[in-house]
């Protein structure tokens, strides 16, 4: 009877240990990040622009904001490039504001406006694919890391 106690006691501790270790050898993905994302056409995007006086699009599955610099279509990712906040869209303040310390971005090229915040919030590459769709690249890997504060033409891949 002792022997049996202690065999079924050895066959729950492992299976419990077995259950708590695995999980930890599937590789950690960060839902919504590093795929690929259609957002609509640039025409539809652009319209949602100019009805309500440029506010960003939230893409919560992406974690990025499409935002209307001049001459185009950025997606902006939303990590604060201080200390990788989530950085929220403030209606209020019409800016980006990142609530842990206070980091602000402007509201069209997401370029730091104030705090701590050493550089502008990165972007994802974005394509139009053959049926006119914009596919955003949510690689956090593959970004437009923009070192210099100010906008740059250039970062635009979407044209108006």
């Amino acid at each position: 009877l002792f022997r049996l106690g202690f065999l079924v006691g050895t066959l729950l501790a492992v299976t419990e240990i077995t259950a708590l270790v695995v999980p930890f050898y599937k590789p950690n993905k960060i839902l919504g990040l590093g795929v690929k994302i259609a957002v609509g056409t640039k025409d539809s995007i652009l319209a949602t622009f100019k009805s309500t006086n440029d506010v960003p699009i939230l893409n919560l599955e992406g974690k990025f904001f499409l935002i209307h610099p001049p001459g185009g279509i950025v997606a902006a990712y939303r990590k604060c490039t201080h200390l990788g906040c989530s950085v929220p869209w403030n209606g209020a303040e019409d800016q980006f504001h990142c609530p842990c310390h206070g980091s602000l971005y402007d509201k069209h090229t997401a370029v730091v406006k104030g705090g701590p915040a050493p550089k502008p919030l990165q972007l994802f590459h974005i394509v139009a694919d053959a049926s006119g769709a914009l596919i955003v690249d949510t690689n956090p890997l593959n970004v437009i890391d923009r070192q210099a504060n100010v906008w740059n033409p250039k970062d635009l891949e979407i044209t108006e």
